[in-house]
């Protein structure tokens, strides 16, 4: 069991999570994901280009006689003849010439000056992820503060009084949260409002340690406490998404208010690769003298790539079939509005995977524990593994966002993300996430975000792209549960992609 742990803490660090971009945004940034970094986020986006797309072939594709015709009134309208124009031209006697052409030009051609019109649409048809890797850290607890002045502040453990001064700071669960995604090169692109994706890994492990247990090692239990151990849990889930997004304009007067609105669809074939979960834990600790005693049951499922030790077999590799809806609205030239809705039906069925229950019953002293290589040997322990099956599913999640052109330079995002279902990275807390992109259209934008709420409670990201001709760089950095030395998390983020 302890092998199965390790091995799926290793997955989430060789796999790698959403994009440089989302990081730097603290997640706000859901309405302006546009390309290839659309992949998990508002489909509905990608209509912008569909439009885009639309108005260009409506203009090249103008019939000869018609164009001759637009051609004509145009040179009507700005030469005319000074003898005829009160007869042939009267009805334009109260709009002038540049306004006669304008309306004209806006009957054919989408307003260029859409909001999403932004730095990370431009008016490229084309881009493809070269390389990007974006993992996060939080544990919860444990803090740099915590790290330098104790895990690193020169404390023998071997001594009573320093063994409790080791555990001051840690009065919460260790909750360790290890969310990775990574894109494979070349095989991630956009083109036109379509974008493709063969090679996302996600991964995602959750480890959660009350804080009682985590504190047994090191001082034991008081004499008569007793410690309730059904909150430790761990999860584990390593998949592969093959994606296909589209983006659609749709009708006036479909969604009523707003200006013009588009609506997306993605549809996810979910490649499963590894999953660790308990699936339960019974048993508690209790104080005495001198001891602590130790009465456990732990269950747990898990399918795996690779066997392990000829004691983990390999498990199967699942296909599922989830889907993401969007829809967006552009109120006026300065704010836009949008819902999506995300990993609908998203499940799993492992078959071939083991349950392993574990039964531990023993009695440890604090320096036993200290001094031994493994207490598994100090314990009376059985464990039974079972070939079985079993269904897991990602929770659906629903985002609400908007984004507001405050100034030309100046861009603002909020969105606000509501779980459901109690698996994996899902928190019954939404959270809510504010950002801003500073000088959007120059060649080097700068992206700052907070978040409140979710399983961390606050978190703050900052980054910026550096644009060097279709190649653009993505670099971003953030900290969960606190600030600078306080925080008890930490995500980075950066990408190598191409915008044509």
């Amino acid at each position: 069991m302890k092998n199965l742990i390790k091995f799926s803490l290793v997955l989430s660090f060789v796999f790698c999570q959403t994009n440089p971009v989302d990081i730097a945004t603290s997640g706000a940034n859901k309405l302006r994901m546009h390309g290839q970094l659309n992949v998990f986020h508002n489909p509905a986006t990608l209509g912008y280009k569909a439009a885009q797309l639309e108005s260009e072939a409506t203009v090249n594709n103008l019939p000869l006689e018609e164009s001759g015709e637009f051609v004509n009134e145009f040179q009507d309208i700005n030469i005319p003849d000074s003898d005829s124009l009160d007869s042939e031209f009267s009805e334009f006697e109260s709009v002038d010439d540049t306004d006669s052409f304008s309306i004209k030009v806006e009957d054919i051609i989408a307003s260029s000056d859409s909001l999403l019109a932004d730095s990370l649409v431009s008016e490229s048809n084309f881009s493809m992820s070269l390389f990007n890797v974006s993992f996060g850290l939080g544990s919860g607890s444990i803090t740099p503060n915590w790290i330098s002045n104790q895990l690193f502040g020169g404390k023998d453990l071997r001594n009573a009084q320093q063994r409790k001064d080791f555990l001051k700071g840690l009065s919460n669960d260790i909750n360790i949260q290890v969310p990775v995604f990574s894109s494979l090169p070349l095989i991630n692109f956009s083109f036109g409002s379509n974008v493709v994706s063969l090679g996302q890994v996600v991964s995602y492990t959750s480890v959660n340690i009350p804080s009682g247990l985590a504190q047994v090692p090191f001082i034991g239990l008081e004499k008569g406490k007793e410690l309730n151990i059904s909150s430790l849990e761990v999860e584990h889930i390593t998949y592969l998404p093959i994606s296909y997004s589209k983006g659609f304009i749709l009708k006036p007067g479909i969604i009523p208010f707003g200006q013009k609105s588009f609506a997306g669809l993605r549809a996810n074939l979910l490649i499963g690769l590894a999953e660790v979960h308990t699936e339960s834990v019974r048993g508690k600790l209790q104080g005495t003298d001198a001891n602590t005693l130790i009465d456990a049951d732990i269950e747990l499922g898990a399918s795996l790539p690779v066997s392990i030790d000829d004691s983990i077999p390999k498990g199967s590799f699942p296909v599922g079939l989830s889907f993401d809806l969007g829809i967006i609205t552009e109120i006026d030239d300065k704010l836009t509005v949008g819902t999506s809705i995300d990993n609908i039906f998203a499940s799993f069925k492992w078959s071939g995977a083991t349950v392993y229950t574990a039964s531990v019953l023993g009695e440890l002293t604090p320096e036993e524990i200290a001094e031994a290589d493994s207490i598994t040997n100090l314990l009376n322990q059985s464990e039974v593994k079972e070939s079985s099956s079993y269904k897991t599913s990602l929770p659906t999640s629903i985002n609400i966002s908007g984004t507001y052109k405050a100034v030309e330079w100046v861009t603002l995002d909020a969105n606000i993300r509501i779980d459901f279902g109690k698996s994996y990275w899902a928190s019954s807390t939404p959270l809510i996430s504010l950002g801003s992109e500073f000088y959007p259209n120059s060649k080097s934008p700068i992206y700052f975000g907070l978040s409140f709420g979710g399983e961390n409670s606050f978190g703050w990201g900052t980054g910026m792209s550096l644009k060097m001709g279709s190649v653009i760089f993505d670099i971003s950095g953030g900290q969960l549960g606190g600030i600078i030395n306080n925080a008890t998390g930490m995500q980075l983020g950066f990408g190598l992609r191409i915008q044509k």
